[in-house]
């Protein structure tokens, strides 16, 4: 990893950014900001400080941008990935692939820690495990094992109807185990997932912008989840 070429392609990154009309990065302020950042980097030896001046929402785009440019290599990329999943704030459009993030994480080097009560269990036994969204697919990375943990990310943007999924996973099918947040978060390959079912959570006018346990939930079946192409979390 040569970080003056790093350091030379998160110039040129921040320089080819277009933000969204509207958004508080949506001018130059912001990315004058970031390259002031960037000048005052002269001695770091690491990727991270380099990611630390992209904004946390363009994160995984950078590192695809140095992957795609051959900056860093397949293992690096895989590498940094894994260390910076939890600071991730947006997994739609976040400029890489599902299937790469997939592949990437499952390369990455790591110590697959998980609960007593998963870990005691054998490769193909199975655990379920629950995903909250606002929009109405389930087609992400990020699950978790406690049902309440997905009803708050479920509630987290909403201000009407949510999501919350619910499916049967092999122990062999977990890609990464986090909890350092107290969130139980199961990443794995959502095809993998079998026996999905969905709970519709209607929130109460008291409860928007709010996170609590539903009062009102209507359960149907996945059959009926349209298909997107951008989901609004990871």
């Amino acid at each position: 990893m040569d970080i003056e070429t790093i350091k030379e392609y998160t110039k040129i990154y921040i320089d080819s950014l277009s933000y969204t009309k509207g958004s508080i990065f949506c001018d130059d302020t912001y990315k004058q900001y970031q390259l002031e950042k960037l000048s005052k980097l002269n001695s770091t030896k690491t990727i991270f400080s380099y990611l630390n001046v992209i904004n946390k929402g363009n994160r995984f785009d950078f590192l695809n941008f140095l992957h795609k440019y051959n900056v860093i290599t397949d293992q690096e990329c895989a590498d940094t990935l894994y260390s910076i999943w939890t600071m991730q704030e947006r997994f739609y459009d976040c400029g890489m692939a599902k299937t790469k993030m997939i592949k990437f994480m499952k390369m990455a080097e790591k110590s697959l820690v998980l609960p007593d009560d998963i870990d005691k269990l054998s490769d193909d036994s199975v655990i379920t495990i629950y995903r909250g969204v606002k929009e109405n697919d389930y087609k992400g990375l990020s699950w978790t094992t406690d049902k309440n943990t997905a009803i708050w990310f479920a509630k987290r943007f909403s201000n009407g109807d949510c999501y919350v999924f619910t499916g049967q996973l092999k122990k062999k099918d977990i890609i990464a185990y986090f909890n350092n947040r107290d969130e139980a978060e199961i990443v794995c390959d959502y095809r993998k997932i079998k026996h999905i079912s969905c709970e519709k959570v209607q929130l109460m006018d008291s409860e928007k912008d709010k996170c609590s346990i539903p009062t009102s939930i209507e359960i149907f079946d996945t059959n009926c989840v349209k298909k997107r192409k951008c989901f609004k979390n990871g």
